[in-house]
């Protein structure tokens, strides 16, 4: 019975704090993963799953280079689509309902490594109401994150027992559990390394029968410190091998990878006093039940993000224009409906877009006119203005356009990229090599840039 009321607990508190909006909207990859994938509609396309990346139904999406193949992950939301069809709230129950099986099994695997139910409970708890698990629980796509995090700690949790009862069968359920992790999210390949920390944590049958061995041989206050440090380290590989993607791709990736190495934070956090833990408890709690009101629609996300970000353009603006593509009627309705200056410029500034890749250059010197005069401050329009500009003769306002983007944010890459193309073409080579360097250190992927840097004197022909 004990049992069981803890696990009610975790669940009705993970309850309490991510309770789905009724009119949540799918946000970001949400619109390429599930709104556009036909591959989890049509049961005659179901194999499919097997042989596809995630993102290889969406030509349009910027992702399908990175090649992720989760087929189970893809595999999950055919249910959610004939339960819920395409409303979003209810694939944020299931993920709801993955993070508190989650906190379960965080409570489950410390409460038998360390024999301490209160210590594992407030570690179950801290990680359950923790604020960054909002990106993985209220976020459709994030779902990766906290399946894979599920068949990794079933994997763990089945490790410990086949240590304590010596059935070395089990091992077999170790690898199955894994490799469905594997197959949800490529990170879980790192869970190989918790099974060794796991392996030396925990106790084999005979161990077991010798109460004089303390655990680690260190004691138990050091033994639990250094199981966490060794944790977060172990959870935070991934983001260090990532690490140069991250910039590009969105410092909120950062909190999807963080999901799993943040169980180690928590049972940390949880060796305080209880008058701490508690306290812990109820902040973490308020600030993720707050951060909820975000989540209703794509542009109250986007006005959320953006101070978030350390780049002009936001990962939410890019997935948030791309919903769209070319169609104007649609760009041009969510223009004028946009209550919020930013996001008013964002929608013109891809009105210009539109009307310059048509050579309409007049509409999309008017529509970047307007989204500046919404939003001086937006350099991905100052960029595309100066592009439009340089283009037709127009150098002197070009390069002023460039100039104040500088001034907002003098560390983007695509505004130093076009000022070093732009010196490039008029041979001015000195400025050229410095401004597409810079441009190289904040993007050392951008294939125009390091093209141009290794050409020599060859003169590069487009922005």
């Amino acid at each position: 019975m004990k049992q069981w009321l803890i696990a009610g607990v975790l669940l009705v508190v993970c309850l309490g704090v991510y309770w789905p909006h009724g009119q949540a909207q799918f946000v970001l990859d949400d619109q390429y993963t599930v709104v556009r994938d036909p591959l989890i509609k049509s049961p005659s396309l179901y194999h499919k799953i097997w042989t596809s990346r995630l993102f290889d139904a969406n030509l349009s999406s910027e992702y399908i280079k990175f090649g992720y193949y989760r087929p189970v992950l893809q595999s999950s939301w055919i249910l959610d689509y004939h339960l819920f069809g395409l409303k979003a709230s209810g694939y944020q129950w299931i993920n709801l309902l993955i993070h508190g099986i989650n906190c379960i099994l965080i409570y489950i695997l410390l409460s038998r490594l360390f024999a301490e139910r209160a210590l594992a409970l407030g570690a179950a708890l801290l990680f359950g109401v923790l604020p960054t698990q909002e990106w993985v629980v209220r976020y459709v796509t994030g779902r990766a994150d906290e399946l894979s995090a599920l068949f990794g700690l079933s994997a763990l949790l089945a490790l410990v027992w086949v240590r304590k009862t010596g059935f070395k069968r089990g091992y077999i359920y170790v690898f199955i559990f894994w490799l469905l992790a594997a197959l949800t999210r490529e990170v879980a390949c790192s869970y190989i390394l918790f099974a060794f920390l796991i392996y030396k944590y925990s106790l084999t049958q005979s161990q077991i029968k010798s109460s004089s061995l303390p655990l680690c041989g260190e004691g138990k206050g050091g033994g639990i410190n250094r199981f966490c440090l060794w944790w977060v380290l172990i959870g935070l590989s991934p983001l260090l091998l990532l690490w140069p993607v991250i910039p590009k791709q969105g410092n909120i990736l950062v909190f999807h990878l963080l999901y799993f190495a943040s169980i180690g934070l928590c049972l940390w956090l949880a060796r305080q006093r209880a008058f701490i833990v508690g306290l812990l408890v109820v902040l973490f709690a308020t600030v993720s039940f707050y951060q909820g009101r975000f989540w209703t629609s794509e542009e109250v996300l986007l006005r959320h993000t953006q101070s978030l970000e350390c780049w002009g353009r936001t990962v939410v603006a890019g997935q948030l224009l791309m919903k769209y593509d070319e169609d104007i009627p649609a760009i041009k309705q969510e223009a004028a409906r946009a209550s919020v200056p930013m996001i008013r410029a964002m929608w013109l500034r891809r009105l210009g877009i539109v009307y310059f890749y048509h050579h309409d250059v007049v509409r999309a010197r008017q529509y970047f006119q307007e989204a500046l005069g919404q939003y001086p401050a937006d350099v991905d329009t100052l960029n595309a203005y100066a592009v439009v500009s340089l283009q037709n003769g127009q150098e002197a306002q070009g390069l002023d356009l460039l100039r104040r983007s500088l001034e907002v944010n003098p560390s983007y890459a695509d505004t130093l990229r076009i000022a070093g193309i732009y010196y490039y073409r008029h041979k001015d080579f000195s400025k050229a090599t410095f401004f597409l360097d810079r441009s190289l250190f904040f993007d050392p992927d951008n294939k125009q840039a390091k093209e141009l840097v290794g050409a020599g004197s060859k003169p590069a022909r487009t922005l």
